[in-house]
């Protein structure tokens, strides 16, 4: 690619990222927001147009103005499609998306009986795609990738180790790869980075310079973005705070991690009979009064979430905390006392910080999986040092 094709690539991609949150705009607004010309614009919206990503509409805003109308530019809805898979121990929940992050297929499929079987569960995520596809009547050629959300540790498309599933070292991308022979790119990802994936597309990019994701389910994952980008460790596995040892002693990791204590697996006995985890935890978050053996359970809860963000306030100082997955609908529940702890034994110094509940609900992972997918066509290339 010459210096002048690369400079058109870029300054194209950067008029996207503008629009990335859909909200149209003039190309004097976009050039205004850049720093460039509207000729500029102009020439780097004319690729974008011819793509199908971008579409342009006329400005109802000029109804009271001499002259024609302005031109607004947005993303095209239709332009690309992104599928995400989110696997937990009893469904696999699957979305399909728009670019403007629209869902606009959904199912679920219940593994319940073989989520440990991971060839078994593979051939099942092999055959959603496809339903998926038919449901929303789009073509194979609009859809521009797949992502998979496991609850795990997860490197290079390949699952490590998945303890909730009873996975270790299953090479999920390269196994469905050959089950769904498509052009599409195929990725997989920490359920807790696909949150944060969801959440990255729908804030701005200064709202997450430093925010902690938490995921909250069966396990519980964390995220932590520092200026727009996951802080990875060392080796990838940054995140595990659900294997967080909530006591003195390492052996107390058997009994007493912080997704064991604080994971949805104590709510199950309160889940009405006939309705799935996070349709019950929805349920038990809308009763006016929870009953005693319920309503000590939330205390208890509350208590450990409390500690848990205590310590992790101490290790990481966000500026804001997002929590995300199914079992966050009952985080109202015991907000208060939560800021309360956290007030009452963070070290002189320290703030509470922010604690909002993602608006995606039990879908987080699927949407976040198929966002981790979306955001590949903003990304500006890495350029190698000189």
């Amino acid at each position: 690619m010459t210096t002048n094709s690369l400079l058109r690539h870029i300054n194209a991609l950067r008029c996207l990222r503008v629009l990335r949150k859909g909200v149209p705009l003039s190309r004097a607004d976009i050039g205004r927001e850049l720093g460039i010309t509207r000729a500029t614009v102009g020439n780097s919206i004319n690729p974008l147009l011819s793509e199908g990503l971008v579409i342009e509409s006329e400005d109802q805003g000029q109804g009271g103005r001499a002259g024609r109308p302005g031109v607004l530019v947005a993303l095209n809805p239709s332009g690309a499609y992104f599928i995400g898979l989110d696997i937990s121990t009893t469904a696999i929940n699957a979305v399909l998306i728009d670019f403007t992050m629209r869902i606009v297929a959904k199912q679920t499929l219940s593994i319940r009986d073989c989520y440990r079987d991971a060839l078994r569960v593979i051939d099942l995520l092999a055959e959603l795609p496809r339903q998926l596809i038919e449901t929303a009547r789009v073509r194979n050629k609009q859809i521009r990738g797949l992502c998979v959300s496991i609850p795990g540790i997860v490197k290079g498309g390949c699952v490590v180790s998945a303890p909730w599933l009873g996975w270790q070292d299953v090479d999920l991308r390269e196994l469905l790869s050959k089950q769904l022979k498509v052009r599409w790119s195929i990725e997989v990802c920490n359920d807790a980075v696909a949150l944060a994936s969801a959440v990255r597309a729908e804030a701005g990019e200064s709202e997450m310079q430093d925010v902690l994701l938490i995921l909250l389910a069966q396990g519980i994952g964390s995220a932590h973005i520092r200026q727009g980008r996951i802080v990875e460790g060392a080796h990838g596995f940054a995140g595990e705070i659900g294997h967080m040892v909530m006591g003195a002693r390492a052996k107390l990791a058997a009994s007493h991690t912080f997704e064991i204590l604080a994971g949805y697996e104590r709510f199950r006995p309160f889940i009405p009979t006939g309705q799935s985890i996070s349709e019950g935890l929805v349920t038990l978050a809308q009763l006016d009064q929870p009953g005693p053996d319920l309503g000590n359970l939330l205390e208890e809860w509350g208590a450990v979430l409390a500690a848990g963000l205590l310590n992790l306030v101490h290790i990481f100082d966000p500026q804001n905390i997002v929590l995300g997955g199914p079992l966050a609908v009952l985080y109202p529940r015991v907000e208060k006392y939560v800021r309360d702890e956290l007030a009452s034994y963070l070290v002189h110094g320290f703030k509470v910080p922010p604690i909002s509940v993602t608006s995606y609900g039990a879908d987080s992972a699927a949407i976040g999986a198929a966002a981790l997918v979306r955001e590949t066509l903003f990304a500006l290339p890495e350029l190698a040092p000189s």
